[in-house]
This record gives structure tokens, sequence and C-alpha cells, in this order.
């Protein structure tokens, strides 16, 4: 069953419980609600943040915080910045602002996105360590614990049409992520890394970089997309490898969460099995509005991990 803005108001509006009772009520695709109602009996401490583009929000504006919170969110992913010799995130006074907007709305920067490796891969620009470096300090300083480091587009680190990486590029990446680790792990900030690997490739790189501080940032929403085995990756990976969570219905984001392909319940009973705690993070897109669909999504996830 899918779910118009207007069906969507008569729930009980843009906010949160509306959204709430949407979830558990609609869209929930072929997952049964006993099984939903297994996957939330933990009661995890699941925390759930979503991206400024899913909020419909610039990368590096500070209005995202209030508009997080106006859709019961509790943080946000942002962008660390455009290439350059210097990233956006970088900057004290945008911190500052941050950090002031954070304390007025209790809103946290949950995470920091360094979505520019896409199109400038960790493995072939030259300035990848400083900008993982920089990062690193931003990172701090804004309050977070995460770094999203991307691997998709000119970054995919796969081999044409396989599922392993390219051993050069492969190689490469272990170096640079192994210069900055340290680095990272005095700063007490995550870098997750998010490919188009599956779980198994994934824990091979990770292992052979050999840092606590460098991860897997797990995106159910991509792994589907590339044929992997959701629930399967995330108890293989556990909360060892993973450290943060991207959720959305298809790789493109489209779908409201439950009116998609994946089953959301078994793998919210996946991610309740490894004991998970902390962000769960929405990469979705916005088919009532970024403001109503948000408020939607969050809704659902609370109904999967909180209710």
């Amino acid at each position: 069953m899918s779910t118009t803005r207007r069906d969507f108001f008569a729930y009980g509006g843009a906010g949160v419980m509306g959204a709430a009772l949407a979830a558990g009520g609609v869209g929930v695709g072929s997952a049964p609600r006993a099984a939903l109602a297994q996957a939330a009996q933990n009661k995890l401490n699941i925390r759930i943040a979503g991206r400024t583009g899913t909020l419909g929000v610039g990368g590096l504006d500070v209005e995202v915080l209030a508009r997080a919170k106006k859709v019961g969110l509790e943080g946000v992913e942002i962008e660390a910045g455009s290439p350059g010799d210097t990233l956006g995130c970088w900057d004290k006074d945008l911190q500052k602002r941050f950090l002031e907007e954070a304390e007025k709305t209790g809103i946290a920067v949950a995470s920091v996105c360094m979505g520019l490796c896409n199109s400038n891969p960790v493995f072939s620009d030259p300035r990848a360590k400083s900008w993982l470096e920089g990062t690193i300090d931003a990172t701090k300083a804004l309050g977070a614990k995460a770094i999203l480091v991307a691997f998709f587009g000119n970054g995919d680190l796969r081999i044409k049409g396989q599922s392993r990486p390219r051993p050069d590029d492969a190689a490469k990446t272990i170096e640079i992520m192994k210069s900055v680790a340290e680095r990272a792990e005095k700063a007490g900030v995550v870098l997750g890394l998010e490919n188009t690997l599956p779980a198994e490739a994934n824990v091979e790189i990770v292992d052979a970089i050999g840092s606590p501080a460098v991860r897997v940032y797990y995106d159910i929403g991509n792994s589907s997309n590339y044929g992997y085995d959701v629930p399967k990756e995330i108890r293989l990976l556990g909360t060892k490898y993973i450290c943060q969570i991207h959720f959305k219905d298809t790789s493109r984001g489209g779908a409201l969460l439950g009116q998609g392909d994946l089953k959301m319940a078994p793998i919210a009973k996946a991610v309740c099995d490894i004991g998970y705690e902390g962000w769960i993070v929405l990469e979705t897109g916005r088919p009532l509005g970024a403001e109503a669909s948000a408020a939607y999504n969050t809704g659902f996830i609370r109904g999967l991990f909180c209710g």
C-alpha cells in the first residue's frame, strides 16, 4: 500500500506521531507485524538522523538542524564540502555556528559525509590524505564521531563485472587509511567506508588497515541493489565492523521506508541481533515533500526499533 501526501496528513499531520502511526499501520510491505514486534523487542539505543539532502537543505547550511528538529530527528549528517585545497567543514566560523545551533535546537551533528571522494577517489587524488586529516579534526570539533568515506562513481573499487576490488586501488586505499587511522583514534572519530563491495571484501580491507578507527558505513539500500543479502551481511559484519547505518528502500532512495522492495523486518531483526546501538541515518527520497517524507520515515524507524 502506497502513501500519498494526503494520506500522510490524514494520519495526524507532519508530526512524528502521525508518521509513527502510519509506519505501524501501513507501508510495511511483506513484513509481518509479529516480526516487526520481535525486531523492536530489544528497544536498542537507536538515534535517528537525516542527511542534509534528505531534508531538502544544502550540505553545509546550519538551517538543517532546525529542519531536523521539526520532523522529529535527533541529528543530521552534513557534507564535508566540495573538492579544493580546503573543505567547507573545516571553517572554524561555520563549526561555531553549527555548535551554537546544536545547543539551541538540541540536534546533533551525527556524522560528516565525504561525498567528494566519489568524484575524487581516495586511492587516486593526491589531496585525499589531507582531506581526511582535516575532516577528522573538523568532525571532532563538531562533536560528531563518524565520517562517511564514499567509494562510488569514479571511486568504485570493484573490478568491472565482479564483486572483488581492484588490487592496486584497494592497496592504495589501505595505505591512505592506515596513514590517518592514528589521528582518527586520537580524535575519537571513526572513518566509515561506504562502497559497492560485499561484506567479505570489506572485512578483508578493514582487517588489512588494522585500526578500530576504520570500519564500514553500511547502507541497506545500496547493498540490496548490488544483490547482497542484507540481514546476512549485517550479521557477518556485526558491531566489530559496522560503525553507522544508512536506511533507504532503494539505492536511489526514492521510496518511503517500507513501501519499496526491501523487507524491513528481517533487516531490523539483524540489527537487533548484533546489538547495534548508535545512529541510523535516513538517506531517503522526498515523495511527500522533504519534511513530510522525513517525518514519515523517522516514524517508521521508531516503529521498528523503539516501539
